[in-house]
């Protein structure tokens, strides 16, 4: 008894293709599309700075070119209690809305508790 197949079995089925890495390089409208987020990525970050007097740590978890919803950034800002923490998060997010590249480049926000 043997658990692999005998290599006459299969003759009549065809071997499948290699599995292969297909990449394209990036058009110019899409480098550009990417820069943009990579910009407000790091306005955001100036911000929540200003904002919660610090971030600790932030990285841009997902990115898209187009779309309506551009981008995921997690920010880690201190935290002191919830009242205050609400009160940050509502004044940043009202700056967002007010910010002439945050308003036009919509990212989704994940802020959390610094724990560093």
């Amino acid at each position: 008894m043997t658990l692999l197949p005998e290599p006459h079995a299969h003759k009549s089925l065809p071997e499948p293709d290699h599995p292969r890495l297909l990449q394209r390089p990036h058009s110019v409208a899409e480098q550009k599309a990417r820069w943009e987020v990579r910009a407000a990525q790091w306005r955001a970050r100036e911000l929540a700075e200003v904002v919660f007097g610090g971030v600790g740590e932030s990285s841009l978890m997902s990115l898209r070119p187009d779309g309506a919803l551009r981008g995921l950034l997690r920010l880690s800002v201190p935290f002191v209690d919830l009242p205050a923490y609400r009160a940050r998060e509502t004044r940043f997010l009202a700056a967002v809305e007010r910010d002439p590249i945050l308003s036009r480049i919509r990212l989704v926000y994940v802020i959390a508790p610094d724990v560093a």
